[in-house]
């Protein structure tokens, strides 16, 4: 008993001062959320190329694809930040064509995986990461120096947090129909329709209570588009999570680092962003048309 409390403090800890960090970052000026999300992404580029280590066929050119996943988020936020579009083929293009040419001269593995996964983990971690920009600068004024997008960030991490917490309670309380048995066996629909109910109340008072929510386009979403905009993010959100445990199947691990103690890595615990963040920028793009 005295190491389960021990382990459910650590994990309080440990999601405390991470959800903190977030939620200053999000509700900042933008170059704070540049510099904290660009490291988080950066942590978790760290974990999937370990992982990819892993595959004896495959050696990923990893410090080049590192870099190169961080130039695609830098790209992206300077590219929104200073509305200057032309700043993403100038500074992430040369990263992307360079990993094709960086194998030429390289005799590890396989060419091909070597190549798809160095490029994957920028298709699945850098993008959405910077997806994540492309949302934090909503509204933003013309020079780029006022974003109002930090509470369309922060409504993303709270559907995401609100299902995942609806799902666990509801699946430990009456879970017994297994959700995708073979990729995640503690899973349960039970859990899953306990977490979607929760996320789209949760995004009906959202929209209706949250103060100060901008305005685009001359208006704000309605209350009901908030529900619908957090439903949808627990569905992606819960395929995202789906996803991340079939990767981890694949490499044969539990988690995908120890970096967070008590929550395993990164990775796991930005699963259900990295499938949903594209999304919801979609999302929001749509209802604001």
């Amino acid at each position: 008993k005295s190491n389960i409390l021990k382990n459910l403090v650590i994990r309080a800890l440990t999601g405390a001062v991470l959800l903190g960090v977030m939620i200053t970052a999000i509700l900042m000026p933008p170059y704070l959320f540049g510099v904290v999300f660009f490291a988080l992404m950066m942590l978790c580029l760290y974990e999937f190329y370990g992982l990819c280590y892993k595959v004896e066929q495959a050696k990923p050119i990893s410090r080049w694809a590192m870099v190169g996943g961080g130039m695609l988020f830098l790209s992206v936020f300077l590219a929104e930040l200073y509305h200057a579009p032309y700043l993403i083929p100038l500074l992430y293009v040369p990263f992307f064509t360079g990993t094709f040419v960086v194998e030429l001269f390289r005799h590890n593995g396989s060419p091909i995986l070597n190549v798809a996964m160095s490029l994957l983990g920028h298709i699945y971690v850098a993008l959405p990461f910077s997806c994540l920009c492309m949302i934090e600068s909503l509204g933003a004024s013309a020079d780029g120096a006022d974003w109002q997008g930090g509470s369309f960030v922060l409504a993303f991490f709270i559907a995401i947090w609100v299902s995942d917490t609806g799902a666990y309670l509801v699946g430990r309380a009456i879970g017994r129909h297994k959700l995708y048995e073979r990729v995640s066996p503690k899973k349960s629909w039970e859990g899953f329709w306990g977490g979607f109910v929760l996320a789209t109340a949760a995004g009906y008072f959202f929209g209706k209570y949250f103060p100060n929510l901008p305005e685009i386009n001359g208006h704000q979403l309605f209350d009901w588009q908030w529900a619908v905009f957090f439903a949808l993010i627990c569905v992606l959100g819960t395929l995202g999570d789906l996803v991340e445990s079939l990767f981890k199947r694949y490499f044969k691990v539990k988690d995908s680092s120890n970096m967070l103690p008590g929550h395993g890595g990164f990775l796991d615990r930005f699963d259900s962003a990295i499938i949903s963040a594209p999304f919801a920028y979609a999302i929001l793009l749509l209802f604001f048309r």
